[in-house]
């Protein structure tokens, strides 16, 4: 004996023939709509906070990323002027003596040469 018996519509029938459906006052629809649209209003308007803030938080970050590059790029061109000039004051002698006199003109006009070659390299390219 396996009947299916769903107690949820013969309940529902039972409660539509005792009791009737009150009636909706006039105005039901138009106050449903205004309550929805003030709901939506109310859900757009934390939305828009919410997305303020990440958007506040995200400009945070890339101003502290923004900091961070320069200072280590401060930091890599510091030591690499650093190292450069201590490299030079060592190689100064042996160099001196390979070029000869020559070498008071020389390497700072291929240093120069290096510097203007290195600063044009990050140059932005226009290209149309």
């Amino acid at each position: 004996m396996t009947e299916k018996y769903d107690s949820g519509d013969g309940l529902h029938r039972a409660l539509a023939a005792a009791y009737a459906a009150p009636p909706l006052p006039g105005n039901f629809r138009a106050n449903l709509r205004n309550r929805i649209l003030h709901e939506s209003l109310q859900h757009l308007e934390a939305r828009r906070q919410q997305l303020e803030r990440e958007h506040a938080l995200a400009l945070e970050q890339l101003r502290r990323g923004h900091v961070r590059l320069q200072r280590d790029t401060l930091v890599m061109v510091v030591g690499v002027a650093f190292t450069a000039g201590a490299c030079v004051h060592l190689a100064w002698p042996w160099l001196q003596n390979l070029l000869g006199s020559d070498a008071a003109i020389t390497l700072p006009l291929l240093a120069i040469t290096i510097g203007l070659a290195a600063g044009a390299s990050f140059l932005p390219s226009r290209s149309h």
